[in-house]
């Protein structure tokens, strides 16, 4: 039987049409609606009225008619399996499609955070610079009418400097190294190009604080959708399912008022990255590990390969040499924190598809995998778990089977490497092809012993038709590993 869900928090305590919009939101899917606006719906209950929030969205979906619909007012619901609770959440005061960055409102929002995926950001692959060959061309062409997140940033800033308006917080929360960093780089290297005038001010009045986030919010599915509604005795297009856990890391460093998150359990610390490597690495490492590796093992869904008798071994390995990597931040104990990662990604009532987590592993497999097995190779440790998942990789680069749900990996640097395997034959002249910068790090271009070692799994991969077999190799490995 279902456990029952608690309403204690399902009532609004606040009036959402009487909240004044002073922060904006780019990219409002289900993680923004599950993990963001919890904290703002926090802070409404808590009798902050300033930060309703305006959301934008540049791609489909349109979740505008729904928005309208539901008055803006919709259902996150968080379940673990023995504890579920209902939340109605009524921040999200409006969600906007076509991009309009002359609009007026956006002159009174001084606090922005983006979802925008790591690819939303334009960059080089491996570096911090614009791709011209991207989307952003067409933005450099026509600044006037943008069409990506950050030609819109640039030219709504470019209308508050022209108006002599105050300063804002451009907040980036995508899984990006640095993310903060990066998206300073992008806006400036745009406004450079599009804007010169744009420039001396960006020093003076936007801050781009670095940022880490977390909380597992999948897709919503049909599955998800029924147990939504009958928690909320009515269909609901915009609620969500998540996990209970959540986190918010956040630079102190701002340019423009900003609402009160740490009040309501976000951390605003001096530096994020400690906290930001210890996810990325552990809790997202994993994930894209059992992503490449789950799928060769006859898996669609993050729970179900993380609940495997071999892949738990595998995995327990994993965190364990991930944790080597990593300083742990003040308050963090590492061990503890790879338990629990585990234990999230076992969660039986979030279903995380594979195909989903892969998306866009190009971007994510650098901070994640890439960089801490460079680090294992400069001091001589073993990168055979970290090789065995750049081989899953590099197998299945340019796949195009949909699973059960019908999603594709969609993973714009898949199809060079895709070219690069195909062209190259052998297992040790793909893994050369391959391993080189600006994708992977120098160290491991030049470790004859990582290429060789990710050469193994590939040949062992492309041989090995049987996934209880891979998954068997796979235990054998974190086996080798314990005794090691």
């Amino acid at each position: 039987m279902p456990a029952p869900v608690d309403h204690s928090l399902a009532a609004l305590p606040y009036e959402p049409a009487a909240l004044g919009i002073g922060a904006a939101h780019i990219g409002v899917g289900a993680f923004h609606r599950g993990h963001q606006q919890s904290y703002y719906d926090d802070l409404a209950r808590a009798g902050a009225r300033d930060w309703g929030v305006l959301g934008l969205n540049l791609a489909p979906p349109d979740i505008a008619a729904a928005h309208a619909r539901q008055a803006g007012v919709y259902g996150v619901l968080t379940d673990d399996g023995a504890e579920r609770a209902l939340r109605r959440v009524g921040t999200l005061r409006r969600v906007d499609m076509a991009p309009d960055p002359l609009d007026p409102a956006w002159d009174a929002i001084s606090f922005v955070t983006l979802t925008i995926t790591e690819k939303g950001y334009c960059n080089v692959v491996g570096e911090t610079r614009l791709d011209l060959g991207s989307a952003i061309a067409a933005d450099l062409e026509t600044p006037e009418a943008p069409k990506t997140a950050i030609g819109f940033l640039c030219k709504m800033l470019e209308r508050r400097r022209r108006a002599g308006l105050g300063g804002i917080n451009l907040v980036s929360c995508d899984n990006v190294a640095a993310n903060g960093t990066l998206l300073k780089s992008a806006v400036s290297e745009f406004a450079a190009r599009a804007w010169p005038e744009l420039t001396g001010w960006l020093a003076s009045h936007v801050a781009f604080p670095n940022t880490m986030v977390d909380r597992i919010v999948p897709a919503m599915d049909a599955a998800a959708a029924d147990r939504l509604a009958e928690a909320m005795a009515a269909p609901d297009d915009l609620g969500v399912v998540a996990e209970p856990f959540r986190q918010w890391v956040i630079e102190d460093r701002f340019a423009a008022p900003r609402p009160p998150l740490e009040t309501v359990g976000v951390d605003v610390v001096a530096d994020v990255a400690v906290f930001e490597h210890m996810k990325h690495r552990m809790l997202n490492g994993l994930q894209s590990a059992l992503a490449e590796l789950g799928r060769l093992s006859g898996f669609e869904i993050s729970q179900e390969a993380a609940s495997d008798p071999g892949l738990i071994a595998w995995a327990k390995c994993f965190l364990r040499q991930q944790a080597e990597t990593l300083v742990a931040p003040p308050g963090q104990d590492l061990d503890a924190y790879a338990e629990t990662s585990l234990r999230r990604l076992q969660n039986p009532m979030i279903r995380h598809g594979l195909n989903q987590i892969a998306t866009d592993a190009s971007f994510k497999l650098q901070q994640r995998v890439f960089q801490p097995a460079a680090w294992l190779v400069e001091r001589g440790l073993r990168p055979d778990l970290h090789a065995a998942v750049t081989a899953g990789w590099i197998v299945q680069a340019g796949g195009q089977d949909a699973d059960g749900s019908g999603v594709v990996v969609r993973d714009p640097g898949a199809a060079r490497v895709a070219r690069l395997r195909d062209q190259a034959g052998g297992a040790h002249q793909i893994a050369d092809a391959v391993i080189r910068p600006p994708l992977f790090p120098a160290v491991l271009s030049g470790s004859a012993e990582f290429r060789g070692c990710v050469a193994r799994w590939v040949d062992l991969f492309r041989d090995t038709r049987d996934p209880r077999a891979i998954r068997k190799h796979l235990a054998e490995s974190a086996e080798g590993h314990a005794h090691a």
